[in-house]
């Protein structure tokens, strides 16, 4: 086993233990079963200089610039000249497709089983990730990508008043590049929102997205074969490609919390029922144990029994190829480079990018899409001028590790942990089968709307997922008023990571929220079941800072350790943002449409106009569903 691999294992270790002999062979036993997570994606190979000399040039009109820390770049030619010169940038002419999908992610693989369910039509998915490691598969190691090979690994820009504990990085990002997208990487919560949230999108104007309309399209890709929750028929589908269900491993902690909160009052319920309101052991895309991705649920499947589809993984897309027709102008391609050889797609009827909140903004932008001073500042040649990359918003989250446990802690030995890595293999039980459980939603004073839940509040076990002596109370705001902002590197617009400014907690009502909501969770170590179970909370952990000067019950105490421990949870929405033509700040339309240019749609969560109460893993899926009805309609 090699260093690097040794390293990459290590990180699986819960954080007790170094990697010490013992340690190692616990890795190793991982690696053994499982593989490992590859490096990263390399997409230039030796032609890294070369390639990127034919996509992009420095302009000379910046090298006088008063600000030289800022380079900016141009497009070597436009499409046109790349026509004429196509010898000499050596670009290889791909197959012609009918849709090129830009993003293997939780909207793209849906879209590319959908569409490929029509054997007239050829699909072309283009993944800037890897296929799906099995590693990946595994609930117990969940956090254990953040950061990988697996992840984009962007950071926030640092700012004042929020992650102030990682002024160093500023706040760490995570969204997947896989084939699976950060479907296979997150926390597999399946949690809809409430009803509310599309009604209130249908009444912005995006007609046909209210949630009697859109709930067919949830049961539609819904598997639910948890019991005591599929019996509601009318909210939930047992026939669905995508498995809903409960970890079959509970441990003792999660019937703690989930009597704590009855104590307090709150009542257990179904959070994609008719009322979100309460708590609920939380229902999870995975299957006795194991992940289910969109890829694994939608593309897996059927990948080797539908000839129309092409997957492609470790490619980067870097721009979309326009043509005009007087005055219409409509997307026609792709450009990519795989293995160091640029190739060119084109798409007979549409472009689809579903490369995320992050990334899909990014392409739009760099593909000349985007607020036009900013784009002629860079010298991008501007094909429309829309706002593009603004309205980006989270569920900004305060992640506080103060619940101490004393009698419930399940911290294992060498040897116990030995086992439960070969239980989980041959039985797919234990401890490496489930990640977090409890759930409750919380409706603050402040609420917009009445009998809806302004917060949400999650137990993870600290540093680990499967053995812990101390749990992580995270608040997070569901309904934050405070936008962001997603722009180009201007020293390298094309490969460069994006500059993510993501202005959390400027509205000041968000942090009266996230205040209200961690002054209700604080009140579980006031309950009996607590007590009795030992649970205590220790401010340790949360005291190296500031923080500590302020008188620990008041308000200005935790309005400190919000800007300290504020977090986001990496539930990025609204960079290309649904709306009506009226709306100043709408990048698609209702059918999710780019405005001004034909055969080009943004399909992912970037297009969520206002943010989900809750994870937005099964909001985007049902974006995909609904979005392959609206193609398909358009081109039969």
């Amino acid at each position: 086993m090699t260093g690097n691999i040794t390293d990459e294992l290590c990180k699986i270790c819960d954080g007790r233990i170094e990697c010490a002999p013992t340690a190692i062979l616990l890795i190793s036993l991982v690696h053994t079963l499982y593989g490992h997570i590859g490096p990263e994606p390399d997409y230039f190979g030796k032609n890294k200089e070369s390639l990127i000399k034919q996509v992009w040039k420095p302009n000379p009109k910046f090298e006088e610039d008063p600000y030289p820390k800022y380079k900016s770049y141009t497009y070597h030619e436009s499409m046109a000249e790349e026509e004429k010169k196509k010898d000499e940038v050596n670009i290889h002419r791909s197959t012609e497709y009918d849709f090129i999908i830009v993003g293997g992610g939780t909207a793209g693989c849906v879209l590319a089983s959908r569409l490929s369910e029509n054997r007239k039509w050829k699909v072309l998915l283009v993944e800037a990730g890897p296929e799906e490691p099995k590693m990946a598969l595994i609930p117990g190691l969940t956090s254990e990508f953040r950061g990988s090979a697996l992840d984009w690994q962007f950071s926030m820009r640092p700012k004042k008043g929020f992650c102030q504990n990682r002024s160093d990085r500023g706040c760490e990002v995570v969204q997947g590049r896989v084939l699976g997208g950060t479907s296979s990487i997150n926390d597999m919560a399946y949690v809809r929102g409430s009803p509310a949230d599309y009604d209130e999108w249908a009444l912005s104007g995006n007609e046909g997205w209210s949630f009697a309309t859109v709930l067919p399209y949830f049961k539609y890709s819904e598997g639910n074969y948890d019991k005591d929750v599929s019996k509601n028929k009318y909210f939930h589908s047992t026939q669905g490609p995508l498995d809903v269900g409960r970890y079959p491993y509970v441990d003792v902690n999660v019937d703690v919390l989930l009597s704590a909160f009855n104590e307090l009052g709150y009542n257990y319920t179904d959070v994609n029922g008719r009322n979100q309101l309460g708590f609920m052991r939380i229902q999870t895309t995975s299957y006795f144990g194991e992940r289910v991705s969109s890829y694994t649920a939608f593309i897996e499947p059927i990948r080797k029994m539908r000839t129309n589809i092409d997957i492609i993984t470790e490619a980067l897309v870097f721009k979309i190829l326009f043509e005009e027709d007087g005055k219409d102008t409509r997307a026609v391609g792709v450009d990519y480079i795989k293995n160091g050889t640029m190739y060119r797609a084109y798409a007979n009827k549409e472009v689809i990018i579903s490369a995320g909140a992050i990334n899909s903004p990014k392409l739009l932008m760099q593909s000349g899409i985007g607020p036009k001073d900013y784009l002629e500042y860079l010298d991008v040649k501007v094909t429309y001028d829309l706002p593009v990359g603004g309205n980006f918003h989270d569920h900004v989250s305060v992640c506080l590790p103060v619940i101490r446990l004393t009698k419930t802690a399940t911290i294992s030995k060498f040897t116990e942990k030995l086992k439960d890595i070969t239980t989980y293999y041959s039985k797919g039980i234990g401890p490496l089968s489930a990640n977090f459980q409890v759930v409750a939603f919380i409706e603050t004073s402040l609420s917009d709307v009445i009998g809806t839940p302004d917060i949400e509040v999650r137990f993870k076990g600290h540093d680990s997922n499967m053995y812990y002596d101390k749990i992580d109370m995270c608040i997070s705001l569901l309904t934050p008023k405070s936008r962001g902002q997603i722009v180009l590197n201007a020293s390298d617009p094309i490969f460069g990571k994006p500059l993510i400014y993501p202005n959390f907690l400027k509205d000041p009502s968000d942090e009266k929220k996230l205040l209200e909501g961690i002054q209700e969770a604080v009140k579980l170590f006031d309950t009996e079941v607590f007590r009795t179970a030992g649970v205590d909370f220790d401010p340790r952990p949360i005291l190296n800072n500031e923080c500590k000067d302020h008188e620990r019950v008041s308000e200005d105490f935790w309005s400190c350790i919000i800007r300290h421990f504020s977090a986001p949870l990496h539930n990025y929405v609204g960079s290309c943002k649904m709306g009506p033509t009226r709306d100043p700040e709408a990048i698609v339309d209702n059918e999710l449409r780019v405005y001004g240019v034909s055969n080009l749609r943004v399909v992912d969560a970037s297009v969520i106009p206002k943010i989900t109460r809750g994870p937005t893993s099964a909001a985007v899926i049902m974006i995909a569903e609904k979005a392959s009805d609206l193609i398909k309609t358009s081109w039969y």
